[in-house]
């Protein structure tokens, strides 16, 4: 991968992890599904100004339905039934490896054997992230949350065999898509929280979250994660995903003033270290 497009791939994880800190301020005065809508809505009102993309419908609807209420919905859905929020948060990023999975069985990509040990590695890591989370999940809030980072993969797919469509029209116009069935959830899920009491309730916070979130969060990342997927393996570029819980733990930790635990930083270094193998240059033999 060219070094311009390892710096994207790191910007879009470290702008992905900051959401944590972000929106851990937003969920103090907003549900989660409520807020998740806002920030889905406040990205797709820029189709009133970006062309559709060249894609069919049920591609956009699809990739609204898997990246936002899929990702998001079944998470929190799980968050609602007890699912540790800071569990939630790394397991979903087990996406990754689906994503390559993926990629093998669809667009028939062959990871080679320092990728596969590359990826143990980061997958180690990605464990004792999760071991480090005192609390304990229940089996079915765990199952959503891997189904929600298999729709995520999914998701991923459909952003790989854009081809020639814009990514940042891609991501605007399923941003509006994932805005619906979002809204459908938390009215139906966060009936305690009435959205005309919600909205009243809102302060700057929320607003600053729901706007970091919709610009940089979701059109930027998304239009980066596109464009790498379609001109990398997934392979390659999956790994980049590991880094976003690695940087909201440790932006939570410098701004939040959350614990950071020697367990949780040798989680983080084995993440470093697996997408360092992965993307350490192979060198050649002369001819």
């Amino acid at each position: 991968m060219p070094a311009r497009d390892a710096f994207l791939a790191v910007l879009a994880a470290l702008i992905w992890g900051a959401t944590f800190p972000f929106s851990a301020l937003a969920l103090e005065e907003t549900p989660p599904l409520f807020f998740t809508f806002l920030r889905f809505l406040a990205a797709g009102v820029f189709i009133l100004t970006v062309p559709k993309p060249a894609m069919p419908w049920r591609h956009i609807v699809t990739l609204g339905v898997l990246l936002g209420a899929g990702q998001y919905g079944l998470m929190f859905f799980a968050m609602s039934g007890g699912f540790p929020a800071g569990l939630a948060s790394l397991l979903i990023h087990t996406q990754a490896f689906f994503t390559v999975i993926m990629a093998v069985v669809f667009f028939r990509e062959t990871p080679g054997p320092r990728h596969a040990i590359a990826g143990a590695v980061a997958l180690a890591g990605l464990l004792l992230l999760a071991s480090a989370q005192s609390e304990t999940g229940t089996a079915g809030g765990l199952a959503l949350i891997l189904f929600g980072a298999l729709c995520a993969a999914g998701g991923n797919m459909i952003l790989k065999s854009l081809g020639g469509a814009n990514p940042l029209h891609v991501a605007v116009w399923m941003s509006a898509a994932a805005a619906v069935p979002l809204l459908a959830l938390s009215l139906l899920l966060e009936t305690a929280n009435p959205v005309s009491a919600t909205l009243g309730a809102m302060t700057w916070k929320t607003a600053v979250a729901v706007l970091y979130s919709a610009l940089l969060a979701t059109v930027l990342v998304y239009t980066i994660w596109g464009r790498l997927l379609v001109q990398h393996s997934a392979a390659i570029v999956a790994p980049f995903f590991l880094l976003v819980p690695v940087f909201g733990i440790s932006l939570s930790w410098l701004f939040l003033g959350e614990t950071l635990s020697r367990l949780q930083a040798v989680g983080c270094l084995l993440i470093f270290a697996g997408l360092a193998a992965v993307l350490w240059p192979v060198r050649t033999g002369r001819a």
